[in-house]
């Protein structure tokens, strides 16, 4: 199963920073893989410098600190691992789509794109809304009622691509092996990978062979332990004892 990790608060600042994750009700489970929120618990030392793991997922993100600009931001890494500079107090609140939801993902990979509203409706009057929702269950409320405006105007799909796929405990280690599993032929499978998630089929396996061995789920994506210590470092630019040490 694909269940998306982000550890990527460095170690010496997790007393000041916190991240958390909360699931969608059942109705929403298609398309939402969790809601989040990534905050300061007081003012830091130093910048927070935050390492965003490729995951296939689009985000929606929300700035609601005090500074915000009220603009949504929609991203996700490439290939690779992005670090942002956060600074030294933030508070951000975001959704996380399933594969394929966002529609146009291949506009959004390894670059973001800000907007002032989506649908109808205006991103700012959500981020200061989404500011004054002290409790979780209310943002939580929120968050939800504007999948269902963005589903409504188009602006995401109703379901993830390959639902099934992202549901096996076991997902496929090559193309060849999703060309069988999904009925499509190699050249439609590739088109349609990249049209519906902007991933080629090899590149969005060897994301989901990431976070399973990052979750220590399944190792068996990789021929030996060299040829996962190389992908690692590809995917994060550090070997993962490395990592570990860096990052909770």
């Amino acid at each position: 199963m694909h269940t998306p990790s982000q550890p990527g608060i460095p170690r010496f600042l997790q007393d000041g920073v916190l991240y958390e994750e909360y699931h969608p009700d059942n109705a929403f489970r298609k398309q939402v893989y969790c809601f989040w929120r990534l905050r300061t618990q007081y003012r830091l030392d130093m910048d927070c410098h935050y390492l965003v793991l490729p995951d296939a997922c689009i985000d929606l993100i929300f700035d609601v600190s005090d500074h915000a600009d009220g603009a949504a931001l929609v991203m996700t890494p490439g290939l690779q691992a992005i670090e942002l500079n956060l600074g030294r107090s933030f508070s951000y609140t975001g959704i996380r789509f399933h594969p394929g939801v966002w529609r146009q993902s291949q506009h959004v990979v390894a670059q973001s794109q800000m907007y002032s509203s989506l649908g109808v409706m205006d991103m700012a009057a959500v981020a200061r809304k989404l500011k004054d929702d002290i409790h979780v269950e209310h943002q939580q409320t929120r968050l939800q009622d504007l999948v269902k405006h963005l589903t409504e105007h188009k602006v995401i799909n109703e379901t993830a691509w390959l639902l099934q796929l992202l549901a096996q405990p076991n997902p496929p280690k090559s193309v060849d092996e999703l060309v069988q599993k999904s009925g499509y032929s190699r050249r439609q499978l590739q088109r349609l990978f990249r049209s519906k998630t902007g991933f080629s089929a090899h590149d969005f396996l060897k994301i989901l062979r990431f976070h399973q061995a990052l979750a220590g789920q399944n190792m068996d994506g990789y021929t030996d332990q060299s040829h996962y210590i190389r992908e690692f470092k590809r995917i994060t630019g550090i070997t993962p004892v490395a990592f570990r040490g860096l990052y909770r």
